[in-house]
């Protein structure tokens, strides 16, 4: 099951526009969405708070490394366009507009920068932009097939992603600019939505090369593959803490999408009672 078949579940239908709000105290905070809403929650899945209210489909958000920003997907009209406010909710801006999908946007980590997905070549792509919207560049071309499921280096100088240009899903990193492609998984199984940990060290993703979607991580360089879960249902979606320590994901263990939290060598794993895919973890 691909990225994009997941979250149809969600985004099809009553959806909000974002409004976020800082997190204060310094405390962690993970994002998520439940419910077509997006919500914010404590990492042990108390203090649920819901943060969005109006009717529009969304499918995911992304904070600025320093959290004064929050990048995010909003249904216009037919499509799916790119959206910036600050954190707290205000100055919000349209930077796409077209009659194409622009999703999935990651803020760079210098603040910079937004990666994004968009198929206004007719398939997915992988494309960049200034922060403010401006000097779109697309950085992969593909006549059929698909790219996305982006993840930056903490230096911003090259770009982990997932891709089906092999014939199935499997993840690929590049250069910042588009070139140097290195394919970092080979088999004949879906290998999807990596996400780099917080030391860069290692990336996090869900597989199903055991024979339903698991959690794995390995290194950078596409080695120490090491499987995470185990269990007859699903598990997606692996969002590291920020220390690194601890992994949020999603299953349908318990029938329904619901989150966990678990170490980050895959022991401890603890429901958190509360139904939804995780986007962030935010300081």
């Amino acid at each position: 099951m691909t990225l994009i078949n997941r979250l149809l579940v969600y985004a099809i239908g009553s959806c909000s526009l974002l409004f976020l709000v800082a997190c204060s105290g310094g405390e962690s905070r993970i994002a998520f969405i439940g419910q077509t809403e997006i919500s914010t929650m404590n990492p042990d899945g108390t203090d649920v708070i819901q943060i969005t209210s109006n009717q529009s489909e969304k499918v995911t958000a992304n904070w600025s490394k320093d959290g004064s920003k929050v990048v995010f997907d909003n249904m216009v009209s037919d499509d799916m366009e790119i959206f910036i406010m600050k954190s707290d909710g205000t100055e919000i801006s349209q930077l796409t507009s077209n009659d194409a999908n622009d999703w999935l946007p990651l803020v760079s980590p210098s603040g910079d920068k937004i990666m994004f997905i968009s198929d206004r070549d007719g398939d997915d792509e992988i494309f960049l932009m200034d922060i403010d919207g401006s000097n779109v560049t697309q950085l992969t071309v593909n006549d059929w097939d698909t790219d996305w499921g982006c993840a930056w280096s903490n230096d911003g100088k090259t770009i982990f992603f997932s891709s089906d240009r092999d014939g199935d899903t499997e993840l690929f990193v590049m250069n910042v600019d588009g070139t140097k492609i290195r394919q970092l998984t080979t088999n004949s199984y879906e290998d999807d939505m990596a996400v780099l940990s917080p030391d860069g060290e290692y990336l996090a993703f869900y597989s199903d090369r055991d024979g339903d979607y698991e959690i794995f991580s390995m290194k950078i360089d596409g080695t120490e593959v090491r499987q995470l879960t185990s269990n007859p249902a699903g598990d997606f979606d692996p969002i590291w803490s920020p220390d690194g320590k601890r992994i949020v994901f999603s299953s349908d263990r318990y029938l329904d999408e619901e989150m966990f939290v678990m170490n980050s060598d895959g022991t401890a794993v603890v429901s958190l009672g509360v139904q939804g895919y995780p986007v962030d973890w935010v300081k």
